[in-house]
Formats: C-alpha cells, sequence, structure tokens
C-alpha cells in the first residue's frame, strides 16, 4: 500500500511540477503549403516554406530560413548544400521592417531556386524528394533550431512555386 502511495505521490509531483503552458514555436512551418516545385522549362527545383507567426511580441528577432540539399539531390544541384534566407532581407528594397511581416494567424511564404546540373527524369526527381532530400530549418540568429521541416511534397510547376496547370 505504501508502495502504491509512494508512487501515486510522485506522480502527482511529477505532473504538478510541469509547466501547464504548452511552449509554443515561434514560427511554425505550415507543412499543408510547403513543397517542391519542379520547372522543366528552366530545369530547377524551387522549394518553398510557408511560415505562420505564433508569438507576436517576437517577430522583430530575426531568425534564418535554411533549405539543405543532400542525399542523391545533392549530386545534381548546382549550388552550395544549404541555401539561407535572413528574415531581415525578406523585404528586400522595402523601407519596412521585420515587424511588418504578418501577425499570429496570417502566414507568409519564401523559397529559392535552386537549378539543377543535368537533366533528370521527372518521376526520378519525384523519387528523390519523396525520400527527404530536402529539408527546411528555421533557426534564430544564435543557431538555435526554432522548427525544421523536411519536404516531401512535389509537383510540376513555376520558378516562383505556383503549380502548372495540366
Amino acid at each position: 500500500m505504501k508502495k502504491k502511495l509512494a508512487n501515486l505521490f510522485f506522480i502527482l509531483l511529477l505532473f504538478g511540477c510541469s509547466n501547464d503552458v504548452e511552449n509554443k514555436e515561434r514560427i511554425t512551418i505550415l507543412e499543408n503549403k510547403t513543397n517542391v516545385a519542379y520547372s522543366e522549362g528552366q530545369n530547377l527545383l524551387a522549394p518553398m516554406v510557408c511560415l505562420e507567426n505564433q508569438q507576436e511580441e517576437l517577430l522583430n528577432e530575426p531568425f534564418l530560413v535554411t533549405f539543405e540539399v543532400f542525399g542523391g539531390l545533392k549530386s545534381i544541384v548546382k549550388s552550395e548544400d544549404n541555401v539561407s534566407i535572413d528574415s531581415r532581407n525578406l523585404l528586400n528594397g522595402s523601407e519596412e521592417d521585420i515587424s511588418s511581416l504578418p501577425p499570429d494567424g496570417k502566414s507568409f511564404c519564401v523559397g529559392n531556386n535552386l537549378p539543377l546540373t543535368k537533366e533528370v527524369n521527372q518521376d526520378e526527381l519525384e523519387k528523390i524528394v519523396d525520400q527527404g532530400d530536402i529539408k527546411v530549418s528555421i533557426t534564430g540568429l544564435d543557431g538555435e533550431v526554432i522548427s525544421s521541416y523536411t519536404i516531401k511534397k512535389f509537383f510540376i510547376g513555376k520558378p516562383d512555386g505556383s503549380r502548372v496547370k495540366p
């Protein structure tokens, strides 16, 4: 009986001391809108990630969006393994700063074009992407990972990441 009571006390203590408020990610990757488009005419991949700000008070904190290429895709992409976009540059040429990006509940998308070094069969390319050879990470400037996701959603599209209608 004492053992059961001690176990119950330990469980109550464990849950009682844990933080009831979930620590929300500052920026969330919207997986259903994150994808890789293949543009046949330009022979390039256009990975795109859509993000949503979750903590409005931390929006002014700069972050990096990094697309990492590895595995089978690394041998056919004509660029460095990692391509990063600094949040401070998302509003290129604009007088606005990062604080003008959408607040909580609104999303925004960013991407990059990755030229391919050789022609690849569309089905083969889709298999490579499905294996998870493109990963996107959102990190603080201090290197702390805020969020990351392996992009596996593939379709035929344009360099801006939009779909080509069949």
